[in-house]
């Protein structure tokens, strides 16, 4: 940079803009803009427009209004599926979230030579795909031949050899969200591991002059401190459980009847099987709108508990 420009730019009064940059700005911004409004915006507005029409994707679109979301909140199945995400994200949030706090906290509060293995083991689950997940899954819970009822009958446990858990519309749900807690907990432990090493020693110095050690240590010092984390993980995990489809889809096909199925396997049957894009995209509408509002209202919550603080 010569003399000249330096003195210019050291001239320059603060907060003027330098209007022979805009070209070159708009020219950096403008593929992420043109990426954001083909793959994001324009299928967004699509969905919307086809959830308000009868199409199969073969033939001519028929408008009809809000006629899809009339039928779906109608429908025995999807008002399941509906009933069924709401309460995936609550014992999300109520078990995963707590159970991941705990064995995250244990590993670097206790951290010796097992810790890095640990914490390895404990995000193998987050790796493998959906579908090794499931199959696992049915191995273990597999009636007459699976984990659980091969080692029930070597104990002579017959009242637990003869269960069908994934076969019993009461326990069907249970079983693939306790495969779920153990697939999907390893990210959370991960995530929340990290943000407690981030913490300074001379504050675990401090607490523990103070008598707080152990538990108690956790409990004042370092839950308060991640409570964004953990609000981004209850965001993630209701979100996650209203897109929820793969686990289930492979495990249940969404069976026993109505007993594990999902507004994503309620999608995929209408849109994939029944030709029904309208119902199909109505679907997507709705889930659309659960995770922003979701989304909306625990960060707002969180931002209000702050403040009240």
């Amino acid at each position: 940079m010569s003399i000249s420009s330096v003195s210019a730019a050291a001239k320059r009064k603060p907060g003027i803009r330098d209007w022979k940059r805009g070209p070159f700005v708009l020219l950096c911004i403008l593929p992420a803009f043109l990426f954001l409004a083909v793959f994001l915006y324009y299928p967004i507005e699509e969905t919307f427009r086809i959830s308000m029409t009868k199409a199969s994707g073969l033939g001519d679109e028929v408008f009809v209004g809000l006629d899809n979301y009339v039928k779906l909140f109608s429908n025995e199945e999807f008002l399941a599926g509906l009933w069924h995400v709401f309460s995936w994200a609550f014992w999300s949030i109520l078990i995963q979230l707590p159970l991941a706090f705990l064995i995250a906290f244990a590993l670097t509060f206790y951290a010796n030579k097992m810790t890095g293995p640990l914490r390895s083991i404990f995000y193998l689950s987050n790796v493998l795909p959906s579908a090794i997940t499931a199959m696992l899954g049915k191995f273990i819970f597999a009636p007459k031949t699976g984990i659980v009822a091969s080692l029930a009958k070597a104990l002579g446990w017959q009242w637990l050899a003869g269960i069908d858990f994934l076969g019993n519309p009461n326990l069907a749900f249970w079983s693939v969200f306790l495969v779920a807690t153990w697939a999907y907990t390893g990210f959370p432990i991960i995530y929340l591991m990290a943000r407690i090493e981030q913490i300074p020693k001379e504050v675990r110095e401090a607490a523990e002059l103070d008598g707080a050690t152990s538990w108690r240590y956790a409990w004042s010092i370092v839950l308060p401190d991640l409570g964004y984390p953990m609000r981004i993980l209850a965001v993630l995990s209701t979100v996650g459980s209203l897109k929820l489809f793969d686990l289930p889809n492979m495990m249940t096909t969404g069976g026993p009847g109505n007993a594990t199925v999902t507004l994503g396997i309620t999608l995929y049957r209408h849109g994939f099987i029944n030709w029904n894009y309208g119902l199909a995209a109505a679907i997507g509408v709705i889930i659309f709108a659960c995770s922003l509002v979701f989304t909306i209202a625990q960060f707002s919550l969180g931002r209000k508990k702050e403040e009240a603080a």
